[in-house]
């Protein structure tokens, strides 16, 4: 492998916990070289076993107390060679800290000051407190996530978290790129919630069953209020041929096919499903805990890495449902290297 494309770019990371943490463990992938500033306890991850290693591999680490002058005085050191600082501070706290967009700029004026908070750094809810659940909650994503009985639910996995880091490198990215041509440093504000809300606004123009919906006879609208509903929470899952399946070992099927004629095809001549072949979307979707019942009876007569192994062969968009730690083990030379080290998931720079 060539050199990596962030080599010899500096970062200051002053966050802690994920959102912030994860942003700088891609950038340090990237090649840059980190150097991750901690408060006199330690980051909070730390005490998370685990988490902390997965996030700052490839970094260095300090601790500093910066209420006090000689470890302000050490950051100052640190941010006037920068060429981008993270912080995740509330609005103002990095202000009073030594280390708000001004008082960097005013050290490093061609470095990249990245802000991460849960609602942005100016408008009425910038201070509000807040975590990843208060952005889904705050986005529509809570919504979007409403169990079996309509009670709107955080996702287990931390999309706004994660999406705020996956949002600040590329803004870093794109304001390094815009430096080299005009040699000007950047402020940037990412907000969990622009990440969240992202996400939960375009999937929400996607309404498979929306064909099933107007297909309905009318007769039978005054009384499919539940099962509307029921469509509208599911969006693609409302398929029946886009869930998982338990096979005849205990063990879990994924079949992944949205609109694809040939594939439900080919997987109703494999699981010798019939006429339901010729079916439209709308009848699939309308008839979807029937045929959902019928895909699950004839798997249930196999294990599942049978299945796998045929539905692969045939074509069928079908994968096998792990754990994380399979997952890790799956992936081992692609995401995870030889030394057990999980990778961001970032493109490959092969040269």
């Amino acid at each position: 492998m060539g050199t990596l494309p962030l080599a010899g770019i500096r970062v200051v990371d002053l966050t802690w916990n994920l959102p912030g943490p994860y942003a700088s463990f891609q950038l340090a992938s990237l090649g840059a070289d980190v150097t991750k500033i901690e408060p006199p306890k330690g980051d909070p991850a730390r005490f998370m076993p685990g988490l902390f290693e997965a996030l700052n591999s490839g970094k260095r680490s300090i601790r500093l107390d910066l209420q006090d002058p000689a470890d302000r005085a050490r950051l100052e050191a640190e941010l006037r060679t920068a060429d981008v600082v993270l912080e995740g501070f509330r609005p103002g706290v990095a202000e009073r800290l030594g280390c708000g967009p001004e008082q960097v700029r005013a050290l490093a004026p061609r470095a990249i000051y990245c802000s991460i908070t849960a609602f942005g750094r100016t408008g009425e809810r910038a201070r509000l407190p807040g975590h990843d659940l208060n952005a889904q909650a705050w986005s529509g994503v809570c919504h979007v996530a409403r169990d079996a009985h309509g009670a709107p639910e955080g996702l287990p996995l931390p999309i706004a978290d994660l999406g705020a880091s996956m949002a600040a490198v590329s803004s870093i990215l794109a304001a390094l790129l815009a430096r080299e041509r005009d040699g000007q440093g950047r402020v940037l504000d990412v907000a969990m919630v622009d990440a969240a809300l992202s996400f939960a606004a375009t999937w929400n123009h996607v309404d498979p069953a929306g064909d099933a919906r107007r297909q309905l006879p009318r007769a039978l609208r005054p009384f499919a209020g539940p099962f509307l509903r029921r469509l509208d929470r599911e969006r693609l899952h409302a398929f029946p041929h886009y869930r998982t399946f338990p096979c005849g070992d205990g063990k879990w099927l994924a079949i992944g096919i949205v609109d694809e004629k040939h594939f439900w095809k080919k997987l109703c001549a494999e699981l010798a499903l019939g006429r339901v072949a010729d079916w439209s979307i709308p009848v699939r979707v309308l008839s979807g805990r029937w045929l959902a019942h019928r895909i699950r009876r004839r798997l249930a007569s196999d294990t599942r890495d049978a299945w796998l192994t045929r539905l692969q062969a045939a074509d069928v968009p079908v994968s096998p449902v792990l754990t994380v730690a399979e997952a890790v083990e799956a992936w081992r030379g692609r995401m995870v290297g030889p030394d057990g080290v999980l990778r961001p998931p970032l493109a490959r720079f092969d040269g």
